[in-house]
């Protein structure tokens, strides 16, 4: 079996830290870099969440998943960067353990 990998997953704003923590969740946007982060972590490997330079928890994937038509799903709000006006949601996700 291969060692794991252990990666940083960079949150935007309190609120979303809170819902992953909450929810033992790690959302990936549908943008390149959400789906890059995706296919790089498989399960058993350890994320940790990046929000305020600093690390939050530790925790092992226990599954990924990729939703269609997550436009609306929860529990994060799509999110709209200014500079492009792109609108980013979140099919891409992994289940944690604690």
């Amino acid at each position: 079996m291969n060692k794991p990998n252990y990666f940083l997953i960079s949150v935007s704003n309190r609120e979303n830290l809170e819902l992953c923590k909450k929810f033992a969740l790690a959302g990936l946007t549908n943008s390149i870099n959400g789906a890059w982060a995706y296919v790089e972590i498989n399960e058993g490997d350890f994320v940790s969440f990046l929000y305020g330079a600093r690390a939050h928890n530790l925790y092992r994937v226990k599954e990924k998943e990729a939703i269609r038509n997550a436009k609306d799903l929860p529990p994060w709000k799509p999110i709209t960067f200014k500079p492009s006006n792109r609108t980013y949601w979140f099919p891409l996700g992994c289940i944690l353990n604690q």
